[in-house]
């Protein structure tokens, strides 16, 4: 309940914030209307003395000034026969509660009742010292919407009702914010906390799809992680066998036939490295070890031979050599190990 009043008076500060810039911005000039017999006159508000440049007794009033009111403050300035002046003497202390006076006093002070009346109030120092002057200028209601209304229809919306100079400061009798703040203020809150609600909604969806993203992006990197490391492992695997010992079952047997040679590729190997000179009499393959026995010319040559056939390692004599007995040829008997192939088949 906290978080929404404050969220409420928020708003209400930055629609009365967005009203004063408004009115600040059209503040920058003033067109200031006067009534006349049968019509109004038009002059520079800025100067008092500025002559007029539109005299209009019916019609709508040309396109420049519409558009120069739309831009500037447009002041009506009452004339001073149709204001009745009421004067009251205050201490100077009760200055800041002077309106609160006057509404107190308005029933005794004005001749219409107080619902059918606009007012406006202007104080200066009294003649006894420590005394205030205040000066309460009272127009009937009706005749100030009757002639707002007439502006309107000539395509000038007023924004203040003044009173005419005479030598007196100008008081405001009405105005127009004052007069429709409770509805054009709850359209800007409207507007205001709208916009807000929308900001919202859009950081909550960005962060939302920010948030999955990053989700979907961990478990896409930790699948490629843990592929990675069943890479590394089924590769290493053949190196040293107590990798795949530590394989689930399953893997454990994927990877076993993935790091097995094949017979047929290992025989393709021996034929190729052995030299034309040497004689197989026997080929034992068991787990990981090949034994090869048989007859060459050069015994020893074949230790070097198998080495670069390629999946043989740890070549080595197993057995004395000897000579067979046409003695031109030697018994050998090698014992090697078969290493794990590294990469799945087909790759």
């Amino acid at each position: 309940m906290f978080g929404t009043d404050f969220l409420i008076h928020w708003i209400d500060v930055l629609a009365q914030l967005a009203e004063r810039l408004h009115e600040i911005w059209r503040g920058r000039g003033a067109l200031l209307v006067s009534r006349e017999t049968g019509g109004f006159r038009l002059r520079s508000g800025a100067d008092p003395d500025a002559p007029v440049f539109v005299a209009a007794e019916a019609g709508v009033f040309p396109e420049e000034i519409r558009r120069r009111a739309r831009r500037e403050i447009v002041l009506l300035e009452w004339p001073q026969e149709r204001i009745v002046t009421r004067r009251i003497t205050l201490p100077e202390k009760a200055r800041e509660f002077m309106s609160g006076v006057v509404d107190n006093r308005l029933d005794r002070l004005s001749p219409w009742p107080v619902a059918e009346i606009v007012y406006g109030l202007a104080a200066a120092p009294g003649a006894q010292k420590g005394s205030l002057d205040v000066r309460v200028s009272i127009v009937s209601r009706s005749e100030v919407d009757a002639a707002c209304a007439e502006l309107a229809a000539r395509g000038l919306t007023v924004d203040r009702v003044v009173t005419t100079q005479g030598g007196e400061a100008s008081v405001v009798l009405w105005s127009r914010n004052m007069w429709q703040a409770a509805q054009g203020r709850g359209r800007l809150r409207l507007a205001i906390g709208g916009g807000v609600a929308a900001y919202v909604a859009i950081c909550a969806i960005v962060g939302l799809w920010a948030a999955i993203s990053a989700a979907s992006l961990q478990d896409e990197n930790e699948a490629l992680t843990a592929r990675a490391r069943t890479m590394q492992k089924q590769a290493r695997a053949g190196e040293d066998p107590r990798i795949i010992a530590a394989l689930p079952p399953q893997q454990r047997a994927w990877a076993r036939k993935e790091t097995s040679i094949s017979v047929v590729h290992l025989l393709e190997s021996l034929s190729r490295g052995l030299p034309d000179g040497a004689y197989l009499t026997e080929l034992r393959f068991e787990a990981d070890k090949l034994r090869l026995i048989g007859l060459a010319e050069d015994a020893p040559a074949l230790i070097a031979a198998c080495e670069a056939s390629g999946p043989l390692s740890q070549v080595r004599f197993f057995a004395p050599t000897t000579r067979g007995p046409d003695g031109r040829l030697f018994t050998f008997s090698i014992e090697a190990r078969v290493a794990a192939r590294l990469t799945p088949a087909g790759g």
